[in-house]
């Protein structure tokens, strides 16, 4: 119960930094701006963006960490936190004990954008309640054992989508824009690989006088425990979702099975719409997803009653849940899904693909 309460709490301090970024003209004029390698300074930051990404995921490490020491060498993303200058310097980003300590750091990487680095620090050290995020809270108690998991964390997933921002929706699903943007948050079992707990916090949900507020989503399912956040009605849509690369031959058999699709950004989003019941799956035929985007996922929709399986398996009629090995390091090349994926809510769906 504490320990998923802290993972809302740090998944909504990251929705906060990402919002702050995108509505403090000062950080987005530092997301969107380009150089080529004349303008280059050979100072450590060549990309704001990775930065976003790497300070995120040290949040969630300081604050995870402070809780739970025990836990904090297996807190993982996709971001090494290490950066290195055209000089061959290098500087290790890290949350310090106060403001002004964390500022200075990033200050420093941030090639002496002293106002930068004081917005960002003050976001990353601020105190957040469960009464601030827009979420259910957990009415049963529950207990996990926190010494045996592991955290897989994708700190801004789909990064195009949160630099540029072009909203366009189909029906109840946005096919591009900030709504796609997904902070995801994993905590898995080391001796199964099976995922245990899921925070999907969704940052720009609504906008009230160029104010973005988010929602939080967040399942538990253990041996003894499924419960989560959401208690939608579940009714079939007949729709799927897909990459905008997806292969013409799987579009063409979903449409023989009367699915209507649709192509949104975002691994994340994308399972997100078949967790609220937008879209009763979610396939993907490539190897284009990784551990970080699905852990948290997964585990709410095992919560729900459904789970991501592989799709390669899946055509052979084998089911095949995905797992996250507890020794594989960080970055990507150990990480990938490969196989593809195949999610859902509702059991039957998994049945009618089957049927193939």
């Amino acid at each position: 119960m504490e320990f998923l309460e802290a993972l809302i709490k740090v998944s909504e301090k990251a929705a906060n930094i990402a919002r702050v970024i995108r509505q403090e003209e000062h950080l987005f004029e530092l997301l969107v701006q380009q150089k080529d390698a004349s303008e280059a300074n050979p100072r450590f930051l060549d990309d704001f963006k990775t930065l976003a990404d790497v300070l995120i995921q040290e949040m969630v490490r300081h604050d995870i960490g402070s809780k739970f020491p025990g836990i904090k060498e297996r807190i993982r993303g996709e971001e090494s936190n290490v950066f290195c200058n055209k000089l061959g310097e290098t500087i290790t980003v890290e949350i310090k004990n106060d403001v002004e300590h964390t500022s200075e750091l990033l200050e420093i990487v941030l090639n002496g954008d002293k106002k930068a680095a004081n917005i960002l620090a003050e976001e990353v050290h601020k105190t957040i309640s469960l009464d601030d995020i827009n979420t259910i809270s957990c009415s049963e108690s529950f207990s996990v054992n926190v010494d045996n998991l592991g955290v897989w964390i994708d700190p801004i997933d789909s990064t195009a989508e949160y630099i540029n921002a072009v909203d366009r929706k189909q029906d109840d699903i946005s096919v591009s824009g900030l709504h796609c943007v997904t902070i995801l948050i994993g905590a898995y079992d080391l001796e199964t690989g099976e995922p245990v707990i899921g925070v999907i916090n969704q940052p720009f949900l609504t906008v009230n006088e160029s104010r973005w507020r988010g929602e939080c989503f967040w399942g538990v399912c253990t041996n003894s425990t499924k419960i989560s956040s959401l208690t939608i009605p579940r009714t079939r849509t007949n729709t799927a979702c897909l990459s905008s690369t997806e292969d013409e031959e799987i579009k063409q058999k979903l449409k023989e099975k009367n699915y209507s699709l649709i192509e949104a950004a975002g691994a994340g989003y994308k399972i997100l719409t078949v967790i609220k019941g937008h879209a009763d799956c979610y396939v993907l035929t490539k190897n284009s997803t990784f551990k970080w985007d699905t852990c948290g996922p997964q585990a709410i929709l095992r919560a729900l009653g459904g789970d991501i399986v592989t799709y390669n398996e899946l055509v052979k009629k084998n089911i095949v849940s995905l797992v996250y090995p507890g020794d594989t390091g960080s970055g990507t090349n150990n990480n990938c899904n490969e196989g593809g994926l195949f999610t859902f809510v509702d059991p039957e769906i998994l049945n009618d693909f089957l049927e193939f």
